[in-house]
């Protein structure tokens, strides 16, 4: 038995952002409240688009950092109701949507952000537009958000259907003037979807389908936009993986290799994609004994065996300049036991297929030397 729920309309196509008045007007939105990478304000697309919609986004903000924080969200929660904002418009990456998933969620509950991280039921939010502008993480087509608590030196998921966003406008163009190594750490994270997909325990014939279809198009393109970025196939393929991506981890949720990206990303700021790339070859490895499927679908992928798949992969990092070893890191010996532990603590660990033991997690990080 299997289920598939995606509620979020997509729109994929170059140039599709130019619609986005005729998406409002369709929505039937009042008055929008942009949350924005802050390179979009300073390029000015931020501006372009209010322009184009007139006084219907009636303010924005910027102030999100990589792994948007609670106070960013609180900050955010407060505009948005300053100015009685009935949409969020999500533009730019990852961490822009996450923030303004928490964020449509705090508004229509009128609760604080510390209630959303603490368990709380979230049943309704404010409808989000979600516009992507990197290739990598798929957030247009999640219903989870993860936030980061600095006092507290975590990293929180706060899951609902309620935060699908209603519309996601996938506009490849957006991604044209990506920097290399951002091109390359949000490429390598839709291979972590697509693997994770497939190493769930909520897989199923067709989110293996999808993440096949999305780890098939980052194989074959990543290297070539973060080689040329000007090569506009390679990104609009890029930008499809991801969303596919999106599609398929959206079902089954992510695994071992987020697991243990979270304390990476929080305590020693390497970047989302980067830190869940770090473990990700060992995890396949690791998934490949417990689900046979995974042999034949390296095959597919064009590899002779999961081994050879995740040298790929290893391979792939050592050439984007991405960390490979704890010591690229900062990692001693001494810090493995809080590194495991953090790592073990995340509900991604236990949606993996097979029991992962602490000492499987002390093997993988002993391993990155």
């Amino acid at each position: 038995m299997w289920k598939y729920y995606q509620p979020v309309n997509v729109m994929f196509g170059e140039g599709e952002l130019e619609n986005l008045v005729s998406h409002l007007n369709h929505l039937n939105v009042k008055k929008a409240f942009v949350l924005a990478d802050s390179f979009l304000v300073e390029n000015g697309l931020v501006k372009k688009i209010q322009q184009k919609t007139g006084a219907v986004i009636g303010g924005f903000t910027s102030d999100i950092e990589p792994n948007p924080t609670i106070q960013n969200v609180e900050s955010a929660v407060n505009m948005v109701k300053e100015m009685g904002a009935d949409c969020l418009i999500a533009f730019g990456g990852g961490s822009v949507m996450d923030c303004a998933k928490a964020t449509a969620a705090a508004v229509a509950h009128d609760c604080d952000v510390q209630d959303l991280i603490s368990g709380m039921q979230i049943n309704k939010a404010l409808p989000i537009i979600a516009i992507p502008t990197t290739a990598g993480t798929g957030s247009e087509v999640t219903a989870g958000a993860v936030l980061s608590d600095k006092e507290k030196g975590i990293k929180t998921a706060i899951f609902s259907p309620a935060i699908f966003p209603k519309l996601a406008i996938v506009d490849p163009v957006l991604t044209y003037s990506v920097p290399k190594k951002v091109t390359a750490i949000t490429g390598i994270d839709v291979l972590a979807h697509a693997f994770d997909a497939m190493t769930s325990k909520k897989a199923n014939d067709v989110t293996d389908a999808l993440a096949l279809q999305a780890a098939k198009l980052a194989i074959k393109n990543l290297p070539k936009v973060v080689s040329n970025g000007l090569d506009k196939k390679a990104r609009n393929q890029m930008s499809k993986a991801s969303t596919i991506a999106g599609l398929a981890f959206s079902q089954t949720g992510t695994t071992a290799s987020h697991a243990c990206s979270y304390i990476l990303t929080a305590k020693y700021n390497v970047p989302h994609g980067e830190a869940c790339a770090f473990t990700l070859d060992s995890w396949i490895k690791f998934s490949a004994k417990i689900k046979p499927e995974l042999e034949e679908y390296a095959q597919l992928l064009g590899f002779e065996t999961v081994d050879r798949l995740a040298d790929w992969l290893n391979h792939q990092k050592a050439i984007f300049g991405l960390k490979r070893n704890l010591s690229d890191i900062g990692i001693n010996k001494n810090d493995l036991k809080d590194v495991v532990e953090a790592s073990m603590s995340s509900a991604n660990m236990t949606n993996n297929i097979g029991e992962i033991k602490q000492s499987d997690v002390l093997k993988v990080f002993e391993s990155k030397v």
